[in-house]
């Protein structure tokens, strides 16, 4: 999912008040499994705090030790960890994860505006998507370990913003959406980069500002969402409400579709809990493409506001989830947040919400009778 940099935004910012450097560690490869994937990153301080989580806290004591030469030397190094021996001879950390993960360690410098993590927050804050390119193992002296570059996901602007030889593989990234090791032959020297796809965190939109949708706003940033809440009701429309929000909007329904920019909302959440102003709103984003919309209350309350629709529910009956969110027995406000916040994720993610164990279950079954 794209929000997997939140925390790197907020460490931007915290970073932004400060001098010291600190070294941006970024998993580049993985084999088997792995607590993270390719793209995972985390920030190590000088004084040895971490700022996310790559290897489940497998391999963070030994990052940290690893930090310190590129501390003092400023030169970007890659490491490799292998934790797929049982015995584990090699590192005698007793992690038995069965997997291996490659990271890059980078110095970012408070006087070079601890890039490439500006790029990244630049990029987040101003919802562009595209491609970060990073130079892990180079003999060329214009592209060292840790050169990173941001390429624009538009075909047309990375043709034109891309140097030579990095257009290719970021096209590739970017129409793939999956990290990718490259070596390119600069002269005759071998340049080894990263690319990573970067997307910019995921945005919810709640139409409905009662206390129901308080703890949903508190799930949805806590899981790095930017949140816009909307209602017909200028009572309800108050900071002091929702702190946390991003956006507070007094829109009445007809006119969301002016005020707003529908498509760049990944999910929509309605709970006016009026049927009348749920209709209105249905109606007035019936044309939008946003992918997910979920609906509180029963089945027959959805189908009561589709049928409403007439024949422009089809424009969204396949994309209509209601009752919105995962059967996990939630109750209270806070449960059904994370129940909705769940279906959000296991739709979006193409994924069913099964337990992780029924899932290996089913998957060893399968594999026994083959």
């Amino acid at each position: 999912m794209a929000n997997k940099i939140n925390h790197l935004i907020n460490a931007y910012r915290r970073l932004n008040q400060q001098t010291e450097n600190s070294v941006l560690a970024t998993i580049i490869e993985t084999f088997g499994s792995t607590y993270q994937k390719a793209g995972a990153r985390m920030l190590i301080t000088k004084e040895g705090e971490l700022i996310g989580l790559l290897g489940g806290g497998c391999f963070e004591r030994d990052l940290v030790e690893q930090a310190r030469s590129v501390f003092e030397t400023g030169t970007a190094k890659a490491t490799f960890y292998d934790m797929r021996s049982p015995d584990d001879v090699i590192w005698g950390l007793g992690l038995g994860c069965n997997g291996a993960v490659r990271v890059l360690l980078q110095l970012l410098k408070a006087d070079d505006h601890f890039s490439p993590l500006n790029i990244i927050a630049d990029a987040a804050e101003a919802n562009v998507s595209g491609v970060l390119v990073t130079v892990y193992e180079s003999g060329h002296a214009d592209f060292p370990p840790g050169h990173s570059l941001f390429l624009p996901a538009s075909a047309d602007e990375l043709l034109s913003a891309a140097p030579y030889p990095f257009t290719t593989a970021a096209l590739q990234t970017v129409l793939q959406q999956k990290p990718r090791l490259e070596t390119h032959v600069i002269g005759d020297q071998e340049v080894m980069a990263f690319y990573d796809p970067l997307q910019p965190p995921l945005r919810l939109l709640v139409l409905g500002a009662g206390t129901d949708a308080m703890p949903l706003v508190q799930c949805a940033k806590a899981l790095g969402w930017r949140v816009t809440i909307v209602d017909h009701r200028p009572a309800h429309i108050k900071k002091e409400r929702f702190p946390q929000a991003d956006q507070l909007l007094h829109i009445m329904p007809e006119d969301i579709g002016d005020n707003l920019e529908l498509d760049q909302f990944s999910a929509l959440v309605l709970m006016t809990h009026n049927i009348e102003y749920d209709g209105r709103y249905l109606k007035a984003i019936v044309n939008s493409p946003i992918p997910f919309i979920g609906l509180l209350g029963p089945t027959h309350r959805k189908d009561r506001l589709l049928q409403n629709l007439g024949s422009e529910a089809e424009q969204i009956t396949g994309r209509v989830f209601g009752p919105v969110g995962l059967d996990i027995g939630a109750e209270t406000p806070e449960e059904i947040a994370l129940s909705i916040m769940a279906g959000i994720h296991a739709e979006l993610g193409g994924r069913n919400g099964l337990q992780l164990s029924a899932k290996a279950e089913a998957y060893l079954h399968e594999c026994s009778h083959r």
